[in-house]
């Protein structure tokens, strides 16, 4: 069963000096302290990523010392009165798609996203990882060895199947990325009965993207969703911090999918001192791009109103994107040195210090425990899903300026 809480507040994680890395360097003092600042803020879980790289070595190998690393974050997050959502297959992560070396194919393709095996940047496409067999095995090994191990481990909140898989890879059909879900849906109950979703973003209800929630629900016990309005079309260029776009995207994967909705990422990139809000041309590998960079009061007041207004759709709770502001110490390694605006999504910053957004997030919790939910005030939608990914963007578009303004 779902966690019983009106509403769950959590946090996405990774280490702030050690980002991506983290598996490879591993200290429990490390995630015992950092788990301490996320309980202090009030958050329930942390969402991590069990990098696939470092999880699993060859298709029918899972590192043991990985595994172990898994079970000594998963009792720190005991000690510290939180709980923990493993990430299977990441897989995509801040722009790169991280690919373990085994699972490339023998042909080249240099567009698309940027692509890293084995510490080094390649032009190899990856396997199918919904429809290859070959892939299909190795995840089940993967998910396999994970849940045997930890299924009924008290730490676990969850579990979450990927992070914005069709970005990795694009499914070729929806029900290709149906049966992916539903055959790792069955391998994690063989060996746990706590909850599972499949960390799907703003794209698989605006595009044809290869997921859709009508699809996923059947063997998923809630729906998970992204959404930022930093990158939005109809405000990323002149409302970046528009605030109903995240729960607007809570209402209609909850409407397609007909289950409860955990915004599972939502925040925004602040400039790096804090103290501006402004556009940049930033690299995202080989192109530029115009990115916001919002100044810190500004982020506090958009996760007080987003918090309130996802109460109000009905929201099973949120989990900020991100922890913590990476150390400068990553700042010249992938994906920051290609990504500035990854580098500032945190509730603190890298030296520890709480963003406006973290105490936004504090406060809310304290509402919560306090019993001071605001009440859901706008009822679920009622959608046809056959008729909504006819035209998924041009539908999104016009119930966003429905619906802005009125939750």
């Amino acid at each position: 069963m779902v966690d019983a809480s009106p509403f769950v507040l959590g946090v996405n994680y990774w280490p702030r000096k050690k980002a991506m890395y983290w598996w490879k360097d591993f200290e429990r003092a490390e995630v015992a302290d950092e788990f301490g600042q996320i309980a202090a803020l009030g958050l329930r879980v942390a969402r991590i990523f069990l990098f696939w790289e470092d999880f699993q070595l060859a298709p029918d190998r899972v590192s043991e010392r990985a595994l172990d690393d898994l079970g000594t974050v998963l009792d720190a997050a005991l000690e510290m009165k939180i709980r923990v959502m493993p990430t299977f297959f990441t897989g995509h992560m801040s722009g790169i798609n991280w690919w373990p070396k085994w699972a490339l194919s023998q042909d080249d393709d240099p567009g698309g996203s940027l692509r890293i095996a084995d510490g080094e940047y390649t032009q190899r496409i990856g396997r199918d990882p919904y429809a290859d067999p070959f892939m299909l095995e190795a995840e089940r090994v993967l998910v396999s060895a994970v849940c045997e191990r930890y299924g009924a481990h008290p730490a676990v909140y969850s579990w979450n199947l990927s992070n914005e898989p069709d970005i990795f890879y694009l499914p070729r059909t929806y029900e290709d990325s149906a049966t992916w879900n539903a055959a790792h849906a069955a391998t994690i109950r063989r060996y746990s009965d706590l909850p599972i979703s499949a960390g799907m973003h703003l794209p698989t209800i605006t595009a044809n993207n290869g997921f859709r929630p009508d699809y996923l629900a059947p063997n998923n016990d809630y729906l998970s969703m992204h959404a930022y309005s930093i990158y939005f079309g109809p405000t990323q260029d002149d409302d970046p911090l528009n605030s109903d776009v995240v729960p607007l995207a809570s209402l209609v994967t909850e409407g397609l999918g007909g289950k409860a909705v955990l915004l599972e990422e939502f925040g925004y990139a602040s400039s790096e001192r804090g103290d501006v809000s402004e556009y940049k041309q930033v690299r995202r590998g080989d192109r530029e791009g115009r990115q916001f960079f919002a100044d810190d009061q500004s982020g506090g007041r958009y996760y007080r109103e987003v918090l309130e207004k996802l109460a109000r759709c009905g929201a099973l709770g949120a989990f900020a994107w991100m922890y913590s502001d990476y150390h400068p110490s990553l700042w010249e390694r992938p994906p920051f040195d290609t990504h500035e605006h990854e580098r500032f999504f945190g509730l603190t910053r890298h030296d520890g210090s709480v963003k406006p957004s973290g105490e936004a997030m504090r406060a809310f919790a304290h509402r919560v425990a306090q019993g001071e939910l605001p009440p859901r005030s706008v009822p679920p939608l009622k959608l046809d899903a056959d008729e909504w990914y006819g035209d998924p963007a041009g539908n999104f578009t016009r119930a966003f300026h429905h619906w802005m303004g009125r939750i």
